[in-house]
């Protein structure tokens, strides 16, 4: 029978093998409607926008804007987990950071040179879920709009500085081949690492330099399966007459609406509040 520490290493294992970047959840909302030209440029104000929160308050009402948009998307709240959870792990190291670094406020916790203050895990909390939120977004930007609408949009966005030299299309093409390639590579990372395990190779035992030793057999047989997916790529773009600084038109032609306006709006009125208010 396997032990707890066996299937609790499993599960987190098929959790960093499940990345949601450039995964498409389909759904008729209208979040998904909206113009990508849009939703990208909203992205960064967002995320000026959550920097600009120094309350709790603030935060929270960001965190209950957050929470209207998932549910307007029509995108179940699981699916919007599931896929945050392989960057999960990340939100640990702000917090421990700013635990162990800050000093300041009253000592709770002091083993020797470890000292924990509350100021520190004030700080610590705060600045975790402020990274929750800016991950959450992305996380809902990519699964309400599809790689090729990602590729129309920044082509969009970057054709203004085509005439500096600024090869818009390829930087498009190459940020939808690597969205695209992300789910692929960690697909075959697991397919080797079980076969791998099949085969008697042990990943999970041991300190931390023999289990990144062990990984080395699984990375030779990535890079090849890597490279083997790129002349199957560049074979099939060649086979098509694709080549990098032609003039191409677009079969979905991206046009602004009334409910991008609005959008805009709401996006620009929450920033006005966060530098206003909180």
């Amino acid at each position: 029978m396997l032990s707890l520490r066996s299937l609790l290493l499993e599960k987190v294992a098929r959790m960093a093998f499940d990345i949601a970047i450039g995964q498409y959840h389909h759904a008729d909302s209208v979040i998904h409607r909206l113009d990508p030209r849009v939703k990208l440029t909203l992205l960064i104000v967002w995320i000026a926008t959550v920097f600009c929160a120094d309350t709790w308050w603030g935060l929270c009402l960001l965190l209950a804007f957050l929470l209207i948009v998932i549910a307007l998307s029509h995108i179940a709240f699981r699916v919007v987990i599931k896929a945050f959870a392989p960057l999960s792990f990340l939100l640990i190291f702000p917090l421990v950071f700013n635990a162990l670094f800050i000093n300041a406020g009253m000592p709770l916790v002091h083993l020797g040179p470890l000292l924990i203050t509350d100021e520190g895990l004030y700080r610590g909390v705060f600045m975790t879920l402020r990274l929750f939120e800016l991950f959450l977004s992305a996380t809902i930007l990519t699964l309400t709009t599809s790689p090729i609408s990602l590729t129309g949009a920044i082509a969009s966005m970057l054709a203004p500085f085509e005439r500096f030299g600024v090869p818009a299309a390829e930087i498009a093409m190459m940020i939808s081949i690597a969205l695209r390639f992300i789910p692929i590579l960690m697909e075959d990372f697991d397919r080797i690492r079980k076969a791998q395990t099949a085969r008697g190779a042990v990943f999970d035992s041991g300190g931390p330099l023999r289990r990144l030793r062990a990984l080395m057999p699984l990375l030779i047989p990535l890079f090849a399966q890597s490279f083997h997916h790129a002349e199957e790529l560049a074979v099939a773009m060649e086979s098509r007459c694709y080549y990098g600084g032609a003039r191409r038109t677009s079969y979905h032609i991206l046009r602004l609406g009334l409910r991008d306006l609005a959008a805009a709006c709401v996006m620009l009125a929450l920033l006005i509040v966060m530098i206003v208010y909180l």
